[in-house]
């Protein structure tokens, strides 16, 4: 399936997995109705990150499920996250000094925690998680067959449902307890490259190496029926009050593995440009967010900017968009006269 360049239907998932992203953060329907909101930010939405490990993997892995890859890619990777993951903490650098995070939190022990599983902002976990779990995954494939890889993935996700939405079902265990709480001593979540993102890198691997795409009706139906259960065992867990974060759950695995093939079945050309755009928008919308609210104190319009949550969403989203087409213009624009001094 990895032969045909056809990727369409995934470089525009890309665009609408970094602005679920973006709803996370600002929480659109909340002034609206609360429940509403929970549905929409903290289960519909969680299927933006999870895409974005899984459309890593479909490209980076096949050739190590086949016992042929080659380290080139992986130190290709990891240089395009040790990128963004630099360019994106410079960017929020001054916000932590302004927060005064280098006077309450920076031991040497929360900085290196931060940097390589918490983010060096709050959204930036997902640089150190999906470096880390590509190497992770590769380590293991390279000693295990990939059933038994599998196997390992699956068991590591288990561990950090439990740490995760599952959380408040074993923290009466003392014994348990204490494991978790060792474990958040290094970071704050669970959902990191260690027991959340390998799953989701080897789905999208082990999907790319499908001979036969499933067909749009088994998509559909697949889809509609594990969203239906992922939904129930969302609302489940938030009415027994059990989740520690709401990141990981059991049906987001099966609703993703359709998802997925799904878009492989839009078909169209992939695009550069969306690429970047998506990878942007997910980088700059917390500093937007604060662009927003700051705007709307400035022009006393925080009862419409802030407090109208759908309008903020809105606001967000456009700041967002905005910023991050302006970024890919310019570097397309850089690219473009570098290569025009070389042929010179």
């Amino acid at each position: 399936m990895n032969q045909e360049k056809q990727y369409g239907g995934i470089d525009s998932f890309r665009v609408i997995a970094a602005l679920l992203v973006v709803a996370i953060h600002t929480s659109p329907l909340l002034s609206i109705n609360e429940t509403a909101d929970f549905v929409f930010t903290r289960i519909i939405d969680r299927v933006g990150v999870p895409f974005f490990f899984m459309a890593t993997g479909f490209f980076l892995l096949p050739p190590f499920l086949r016992k042929e890859g080659q380290s080139q890619s992986v130190i290709r990777l990891l240089a395009k996250c040790g990128k963004y993951y630099g360019i994106a903490t410079l960017i929020y650098l001054p916000i932590l000094f302004y927060k005064g995070y280098f006077q309450e939190e920076a031991s040497a022990s929360a900085v290196i925690k931060d940097i390589f599983f918490d983010g060096t902002f709050y959204h930036l976990w997902y640089f150190p998680a999906v470096a880390m779990g590509a190497c992770l995954l590769i380590l293991l494939l390279r000693r295990f067959s990939s059933k038994i890889v599998f196997f390992l993935a699956f068991g590591l996700y288990g561990i950090g449902l439990f740490g995760d939405s599952y959380y408040g079902l074993v923290e009466n265990v003392p014994w348990i307890k204490t494991g978790y709480e060792w474990l958040f001593a290094f970071s704050d979540y669970t959902r990191n490259g260690i027991f959340f993102a390998p799953v989701y890198l080897l789905l999208g691997g082990i999907i790319a190496e499908q001979k036969r795409p499933l067909s749009k009706k088994a998509c559909v139906t697949g889809l509609l029926l594990t969203f239906s259960l992922l939904l129930a065992e969302g609302l489940w867990l938030h009415h027994l009050s059990v989740q520690r974060h709401d990141s990981m759950y059991i049906m987001l695995i099966p609703v993703m593995f359709f998802l997925f093939h799904w878009l492989l079945l839009w078909g169209g050309r992939s695009n550069a440009a969306w690429r970047s755009a998506s990878m942007w928008i997910y980088i700059i919308h917390p500093l937007c967010i604060i662009l927003v609210r700051g705007l709307a104190k400035v022009t006393n319009l925080s009862w419409l900017l802030v407090e109208n949550s759908l309008v903020h969403y809105g606001m967000v989203v456009l700041v967002s968009v905005i910023g991050s087409l302006l970024i890919v213009q310019l570097t397309t624009r850089k690219k473009a006269k570098r290569v025009s001094q070389k042929s010179s």
